[in-house]
């Protein structure tokens, strides 16, 4: 793989356990080094709860989402990437941009111990802790037996409130930067992305507009209460709806239907947006932002790789209030 590799892009709305995206991230210029002698190493870096150290900077990386390459990529590091695994929409299928020279290690989203094991990763980046539970599957003790690293984007640790804010995606670059011996290239990214935040949000001029994340699976309506969303709501001065669930994620019931009232409703979808919509306009038939044509949709791909692509989402999710004038 060569450094010239053409980058990934995001596709144009939104993700969460699904979000909206938009924009393109700029590349910092200059290469890191990944010399086992650079001055930054060793180093640990925490994820999880576990401390992980690192010798070196990665050379043969297992994305646990083939879109947290993005991220890489906007750091100049995307080359170390050697092997990737589907996301749990992708239907097995690998992405058609996917670079030459990267494998789909596994279709599954939860992998298998032998073919991570296999292509040799010297870091497992995974974007949900869920893969790292074993049992069967991939654990941290088959990474620590052929001597690999875990993190986890998104502190989607098996622990997490969900209530994670936008400083996680400050975070996650952060320590990229750390483990990879980019810091420079961090900060500069950082800052890219933190005066993205400020613009997205001065565009909706104060907006403290109400937003529902809504999926409708087998005609049961679930509600997004959790990261990303609560990243988004408050980095861009929105209320949401369901910022008091229990759960990131959960089933709606008949009181909590009618009794909401959001101004915007965005319902996730995977493959036909307006499918989704249309799912929702029959689950809902009677809220106002049905009725009144304020449901927009988001679709689950898009910031599941973390990173970068959480921004992505938040401008999406920006424009989205802005043309819904509210």
């Amino acid at each position: 793989m060569t450094a010239s590799r053409t980058r990934l892009t995001a596709p144009a709305v939104l993700l969460l356990t699904g979000l909206a995206l938009a924009g393109c991230s700029a590349t910092p210029s200059e290469a890191p080094s990944t010399s086992s002698d650079t001055a930054g190493y060793p180093v640990t870096v925490s994820s999880c709860g576990q401390d992980f150290t690192y010798k070196k900077a990665p050379e043969r990386v297992v994305l646990g989402n083939w879109r947290t390459l993005e991220t890489l990529d906007a750091l100049s590091v995307g080359d170390s990437v050697t092997g990737v695994v589907l996301g749990p929409d992708d239907r097995g299928q690998a992405p058609a941009d996917l670079p030459a020279g990267v494998d789909v290690v596994s279709p599954d989203v939860i992998p298998a111990r032998e073919p991570v094991i296999e292509a040799a990763p010297d870091l497992f980046l995974s974007f949900n802790e869920a893969q790292l539970v074993g049992q069967g599957t991939l654990s941290y003790d088959d990474l620590a037996g052929i001597g690999a690293n875990a993190y986890v984007m998104g502190a989607y640790c098996a622990q997490s409130t969900g209530t994670q804010s936008i400083e996680t995606v400050y975070t996650d670059i952060t320590n990229l930067g750390k483990i990879y011996d980019v810091p420079a290239q961090a900060e500069e990214l950082n800052t890219e992305l933190k005066d993205r935040v400020v613009t997205a949000k001065e565009s909706l001029g104060g907006s403290t507009a109400t937003v529902a994340f809504l999926k409708v699976v087998g005609g049961k309506v679930y509600a997004i209460g959790g990261y990303p969303v609560s990243a988004f709501t408050e980095a861009l001065g929105l209320t949401n709806e369901f910022a008091d669930l229990p759960t990131a994620f959960a089933e709606l019931n008949t009181e909590q239907a009618l009794s909401m009232d959001p101004d915007i409703v965005f319902v996730n979808y995977v493959g036909d947006e307006q499918a989704a919509i249309a799912d929702l306009t029959a689950a809902l038939p009677d809220l106002a932002a049905v009725t009144e044509n304020r449901v927009y949709g988001a679709d689950e791909n898009l910031a599941q790789g973390s990173g970068v692509g959480i921004v992505n989402a938040l401008e999406a999710i920006a424009a989205d209030v802005k043309t819904a004038g509210q």
